[in-house]
């Protein structure tokens, strides 16, 4: 559905497929199901950026990062990303900081960082 641009579709089909991996039986490894959770979280993170849903995809880059805090620079991205979208610039930059000190200097998190740094300086330019 996500490839299709049906994104409202995909969004429902990420959510059955978490409410799946969440009542996988507690025999099953752990590591599996919060691998298959982040990656289910990080995806309906990014179908909720193209229908503009900030809050919602917020959410779900948060929990894609609970799920898996190391590895995951989409989620940590997306985050950031509707944080700004949603005009809350120091959060944002606070995020994206810690994702770049769990990922490293990870390109799109480092770009996305100076246009957040950028944006705070116009704004407080504007106020003086």
């Amino acid at each position: 559905m996500y490839r299709n641009q049906k994104y409202a579709e995909a969004i429902k089909f990420y959510t059955l497929g978490l409410q799946m991996a969440l009542q996988r039986p507690a025999w099953e490894p752990s590591q599996l199901v919060r691998e298959e959770v982040h990656q289910l979280y990080s995806n309906r993170a990014q179908a909720h950026m193209h229908l503009q849903n900030w809050p919602e995809a917020a959410a779900d880059a948060e929990a894609s990062v609970e799920a898996k805090r190391q590895g995951n620079a989409k989620a940590w991205f997306r985050r950031g990303r509707s944080l700004v979208e949603m005009g809350r610039l120091e959060e944002a930059k606070e995020w994206v900081g810690k994702g770049l000190e769990v990922e490293g200097e990870e390109k799109d998190l480092v770009v996305l960082l100076e246009e957040i740094e950028r944006k705070i300086s116009e704004a407080k330019a504007a106020e003086a």
